[in-house]
């Protein structure tokens, strides 16, 4: 268990720390705290959304409830990765102060490529010189690992729980996370599916919270920590087959994500002086979402996937013991 909640984290702090920790975001602090917020926002977009999506995925591999005393125990993998059109941004459209982008055209957000750039210089500038650059990281892709339980309760109904204790991880920083869910069998309400043994049909409503501090240290700029929360809400119609060996389940829902970004420290922002606590982001997403899977069982022990297609497509994988 401690060896999977690490890897949670690391999976978080992996792209974290590349972006707080190796300067491109500190580099923003140039332009002044009004700038620097409004370029990372930009920027940090496709990240801010994906932790969120995550959090929505894993939370069930079959429309059917569990019988009183029933339960699961299992262990998945979420695989997210942004569209297109979360790659760039149109440094136009933001509300600017001191900076002006060098070139016409659409600046890499951290899911464009690395072989992309933007350059800005001072509004005020007659030479124009650049004094910093937008690249792309290549980090259109987030992975969460999560594990969680389920156990049946009477009027065929089963709740739902994932659960890290928050944890310190060295000079790293320290994450927890923490989700509930419920889900209610409707089989017996739809006349045709309720005659047939092998159709199943249940709704879910789950939460999910998440916070973490990571370490940001950046030498000769300063030193802080960047805290992290996030929460997600998903309420879903699940439809599937359940025969023996092999079931199918599908998902349909609605889900609204929040996600938060605050860069805490004293940081030395060049001929801008010292800032502290200089950057605060949020990012909001809501809307609808399908996804389709299987699951193979042997015995007690299962393997799943599905994918899910909305506005960020995820992959979800994992293994699991189930019983009744």
């Amino acid at each position: 268990m401690k060896k999977i909640r690490f890897i949670l984290f690391i999976a978080f702090i992996a792209s974290a720390h590349a972006l707080f920790g190796q300067g491109q975001i500190i580099d923003f602090l140039k332009a002044g705290q009004a700038d620097a917020n409004t370029l990372s926002q930009a920027y940090l977009l496709p990240y801010g959304e994906m932790l969120g999506v995550n959090l929505n995925s894993g939370w069930y591999n079959s429309a059917k409830v569990h019988k009183v005393g029933g339960f699961d125990f299992t262990i998945t993998a979420s695989y997210t990765t942004a569209p297109n059109s979360k790659k760039s941004f149109d440094p136009q459209k933001l509300p600017l102060t001191v900076l002006e982008q060098n070139t016409p055209g659409m600046a890499p957000t951290m899911a464009g490529s690395d072989k992309e750039s933007m350059g800005f210089h001072f509004k005020d500038d007659p030479f124009k010189e650049t004094v910093l650059n937008v690249e792309g990281a290549n980090a259109d892709f987030f992975v969460s690992p999560m594990i969680q339980a389920a156990v049946g309760l009477p009027f065929h109904t089963e709740i739902m729980g994932r659960f890290m204790p928050k944890t310190t991880y060295g000079d790293f920083g320290k994450a927890g996370l923490w989700g509930l869910g419920v889900k209610h069998e409707i089989k017996e309400y739809i006349p045709f599916v309720k005659r047939v043994p092998f159709l199943e049909a249940s709704v879910l409503a789950a939460y999910t919270d998440f916070t973490a501090d990571l370490s940001v240290d950046e030498p000769g700029v300063g030193a802080g920590k960047l805290e992290t929360s996030a929460g997600a809400f998903t309420s879903r119609l699940l439809l599937g087959v359940n025969v023996p060996v092999v079931s199918f389940y599908t998902g349909l829902g609605y889900g609204t994500t929040t996600s938060n970004f605050d860069l805490k420290g004293t940081f030395n922002a060049g001929d801008e002086g010292e800032l502290t606590d200089p950057v605060a982001l949020e990012y909001k997403t809501d809307g609808f979402d399908f996804n389709a899977g299987m699951r193979i069982r042997l015995g007690i022990f299962s393997i799943h996937g599905d994918y899910s297609i909305g506005e960020y497509a995820v992959i979800t994988g994992g293994v699991g013991i189930n019983f009744r």
